[in-house]
């Protein structure tokens, strides 16, 4: 075939793409709400009496956005102190055609937007994205433990594509360990989905959708990634039984997030731009996400 006929047969399959997605979306989340059998167990509703002190590690700013902004605000709306810790400082994000130093004012900016949107104080622990030491991230964020004292922290973990993602779940393991750390830890999902298989504690953000949607906003120059979470959250009701929008989280001991991630990485895929491939991100990595579920069990027959 010509190099004329791929060209345009790749352009016909873009545009099908663009005008199918909301229909795949559709079609996904209805078989999502037959799949959630595959959960563990029903995982308890989100809660909280107000009197938490809440951490969320960020690796990049827009990673609270995605992973949690209805979580976060309604943390703060309750009476929780909530901070968001942004570790790396997206300075090599190619949106724009912004330098790297003129990239990282503007996130900053954003991220700080979307902190007081949210309700959260904001952390901006500035290491160099691409050029920072792991021991650097463990420094500044046992410090941080260290003076908060979280009883929660929300994380990201290896559950994920991003490398830089994965870098900062170890580094944080380091730092609850240095700590001695008994917060809850509740793992979350930004692009790479945690499904059923995982998810334990579910929160129904329908009535908030205004809202997050205003935090996303916060972050234009990220427009492209922070909107394809909201699926998430759509299949997250569809899964969970929200209305319209849930987000879920793995709730585990420190201890457990520790073993967890001496594992070795795993390969997972992060949604794309379009829908039509969004079951190959719940599909890829579905053997780790089930060892993870089976030292989960132990875990909880541990602590009954």
């Amino acid at each position: 075939m010509s190099s004329e006929w791929l060209r345009a047969a790749r352009a016909l399959l873009r545009a099908a793409n663009g005008i199918g997605s909301g229909a795949a979306q559709d079609l996904w989340a209805s078989l999502a709400s037959s799949s959630a059998a595959l959960s563990r167990g029903t995982p308890r509703r989100w809660s909280s009496a107000g009197d938490e002190v809440v951490l969320w590690v960020a690796p990049h700013p827009d990673d609270e956005a995605m992973g949690g902004a209805g979580t976060l605000m309604r943390h703060a709306r309750l009476g929780d102190r909530v901070c968001i810790a942004v570790v790396i400082d997206g300075s090599r994000s190619r949106a724009l055609g912004l330098d790297a130093a003129s990239m990282s004012a503007m996130r900053a900016q954003e991220a700080g937007r979307a902190a007081a949107r949210i309700g959260a104080e904001l952390r901006w622990l500035d290491l160099s994205e691409g050029d920072w030491a792991d021991r650097a991230g463990e420094t500044a964020l046992t410090a941080l433990l260290t003076e908060l004292r979280p009883t929660v922290v929300y994380a990201p973990s290896s559950i994920d594509f991003h490398p830089e993602h994965r870098r900062v779940a170890r580094a944080l393991a380091s730092a609850l360990d240095a700590t001695a750390s008994t917060a809850e830890v509740r793992i979350y999902a930004t692009q790479v989905p945690l499904t059923p298989v995982l998810v334990n504690v579910v929160h129904d953000v329908s009535d908030l959708e205004d809202a997050i949607r205003d935090v996303l906003l916060a972050y234009p120059s990220q427009r492209g990634s922070v909107e394809r979470t909201l699926r998430l959250r759509r299949y997250g009701a569809r899964f969970y039984g929200g209305r319209s929008q849930a987000e879920g989280f793995c709730a585990l001991p420190v201890e457990t997030f520790l073993e967890l991630h001496r594992r070795p990485d795993a390969a997972f895929r992060a949604l794309r731009i379009h829908a039509w491939s969004d079951p190959l991100a719940l599909a890829i990595g579905a053997r780790e996400r089930w060892a993870w579920s089976r030292r989960l069990a132990r875990s909880d027959r541990g602590a009954r």
